[in-house]
């Protein structure tokens, strides 16, 4: 390294230099490196994976590097004291110290500098183009970016390039100020694969000539989720943008308008998100080249944005659109079905990536877009259109057939009631009526008089009119009980012999036992029950079998008038509900019989 040979070596490689003590790169080592005797012209420099206990680098300049050097590597190296000098390096170009283990002291106290101490000792820096920091956060040394304030406005830096990659960083909530001309020079920033929830759009804001952005494998999810406002703002400022990469972010949704300020884009990624529609603008992207949207959670896409690729993809720029590797779902919803058929049509024009790429998915069956997907989708739609169609109109059908057998039954059930009524009548007339008497009426003796002056006669005669019989239609146990038979007795048999039972419900007739027998008695020969009611009788005077009685069926009423009273409804009504009733109980009775033979 002292001597005066290999005076033509320009690019120098130190990668894994050891010795018995960590090295110490002070003006011996950058001398013996730049030449005592003779200058070489060393332009790029590679000190990766070396211990160094000290690395001066007012040394560097001293020994006549900054004259020639354009490219430092100190890769996967350790620092344990860093001397920085008060003056530019002229010939440097590029600095990467990626993956590097930097004392936490230096960091602490560069970061924490107050603004003039910073700007003198990043001197060294000004006319760097390209800063690597990648990999820094390994070693759990990553200072905190959040909530400071980095004013270089009066460090002139010509930096182009800045990386930051692979640190662990979480929030970058700061603001910076920039040089006016170190505004202007900054085009190339990377801050992949860290833990980013939070990127202040002041952050990049200041970098007006920004042209390249990647913030890929990060968390901006959590971002796009509680500060969806900011996350649309984030390049808003940034109207030279050309490259942007938000891939691998867990996205699940991209405000509509956050690319409206970035025309110039070029690249565009947002593969590998959870976004599940794509309904943001990018009509207006005219330079656009690539826009990469595969690996996201697209089930169909709407027709507006499929318009908006289709005009996109008319422009002269050779636009290529990745969607591959989403759940399309081949089914016959008409956004799934024009989805699958545009993506058919629009291959060989702007859609790329391998075909095998381009799966959807049809009752639990992963079919590829390019090979059966469509034909198979298009049969089994057919198919569940003529289901469809039939489980509409079989329905339909199947529900008038059942009106008309309704009505049908309904006009045979009528038709056949008035037969039984009318040969109830019939029956009646000549004499034939298998029953002594239509009805039976039963009633207290308090309300004799009402019942045998007013009720019983008008009662009979217009039963006796509806049927054209002259013999008497009406029992009453003051008038067809045997004397000297017992009461229980003749109630049966009064009640057996009646095809009806009127119940002359009234106060009085719930307090007697005897009625509450005959009540009891009718109830147990399941006959036919009218209950007509005298006056006003609450439910809780009533027993069990006339509340039940009372509570399920309808009744006849007796108003007393000046007229001396009169029924409701009118007796012609309920003259016709007994006759019903009786042709009911003679077509059951009817019945019964049949069953038992």
């Amino acid at each position: 390294m002292y001597s005066a040979s290999l005076p033509q070596v320009n690019k120098l490689t130190l990668t894994g230099l050891g010795s018995r003590y960590n090295i110490i790169a002070g003006e011996r080592f950058f001398q013996g490196i730049a030449g005592r005797d003779i200058q070489r012209n060393i332009t790029y420099l590679d000190m990766s994976n070396i211990s160094f206990s000290s690395l001066d680098l007012k040394a560097f300049i001293k020994s006549g590097l900054c004259n020639s050097v354009n490219e430092v590597y100190l890769r996967h190296a350790l620092f344990k004291v860093i001397h920085l000098p008060e003056e530019p390096c002229s010939s440097l170009k590029v600095i990467d110290i990626s993956d590097s283990n930097l004392s936490k002291t230096f960091l602490k106290w560069l970061f924490g500098a107050k603004k003039r101490v910073q700007c003198l000792f990043a001197k060294f820096n000004f006319n760097v183009e390209e800063m690597y920091f990648n990999g820094l956060g390994k070693y759990m040394v990553t200072p905190p970016l959040y909530e400071v304030d980095f004013d270089l406005t009066s460090c002139p830096f010509k930096i182009k390039k800045f990386s930051l990659e692979n640190n662990l960083i979480k929030r970058l909530n700061f603001t910076v100020k920039l040089h006016n001309d170190t505004q202007k020079t900054v085009e190339w920033i990377s801050l992949s694969g860290n833990m980013i929830e939070f990127l202040s759009p002041q952050f990049l804001s200041p970098s007006t000539n920004l042209q390249y952005l990647d913030v890929s494998s990060n968390q901006l999810h959590k971002m796009q989720v509680y500060y969806e406002h900011t996350f649309e703002l984030l390049i808003k400022n940034n109207t030279k943008m050309k490259v942007l990469k938000l891939n691998t972010n867990g996205i699940n949704r991209i405000p509509y308008n956050m690319f409206l300020t970035n025309s110039e884009l070029e690249v565009l990624d947002l593969s590998h998100n959870n976004l599940s529609s794509l309904d943001f603008k990018i009509d207006h992207l005219t330079n656009l080249k690539v826009l990469n949207l595969s690996y996201n959670a697209v089930h169909s896409i709407d027709v507006h944005t499929r318009k908006s690729m289709e005009k996109l993809a008319a422009a002269p720029n050779f636009l290529l659109i990745d969607l591959s590797n989403m759940p399309y779902i081949c089914s016959c919803d008409d956004d799934h079905m024009e989805t699958i058929e545009w993506i058919y049509t629009n291959l060989d024009t702007f859609i790329s990536s391998p075909r095998e790429g381009y799966m959807c998915t049809m009752q639990g069956e992963r079919l590829n877009i390019f090979q059966n997907a469509l034909k198979n989708t298009k049969s089994y739609c057919r198919v569940q259109n003529i289901k469809s169609k039939l489980a509409i109109s079989l329905p339909i059908v199947c529900f008038v057939l059942l009106i008309c057998l309704v009505i049908f039954f309904k006009i045979q059930s009528f038709r056949r009631r008035q037969r039984k009524k009318k040969n109830i009548r019939h029956q009646i007339e000549v004499g034939e009526f298998p029953k002594k008497f239509v009805a039976f009426l039963s009633f207290s003796a308090d309300d004799a008089e009402l019942i045998v002056n007013k009720i019983l006669p008008r009662l009979n005669s217009e039963l006796q009119m509806k049927t054209g019989t002259s013999r008497v239609l009406v029992c009453s146990g003051d008038r067809h009980f045997r004397p000297g038979f017992e009461l229980g007795e003749e109630i049966i048999r009064c009640i057996e012999d009646s095809a009806v039972i009127i119940l002359a419900v009234s106060k009085h007739f719930c307090q007697k036992e005897w009625c509450r027998k005959e009540v009891q008695e009718t109830y147990d020969q399941n006959k036919p029950i009218v209950l007509l009611f005298l006056e006003r009788v609450e439910h809780a005077e009533m027993g069990k079998v006339l509340q039940k009685l009372s509570g399920r069926y309808a009744h006849a009423s007796w108003i007393a008038d000046s007229d001396g009273g009169h029924i409701e409804p009118e007796w012609s009504i309920l003259c016709d509900a007994l006759l019903d009733l009786t042709a009911e109980q003679s077509e059951k009775t009817t019945f019964q019989l049949k069953c038992l033979l």
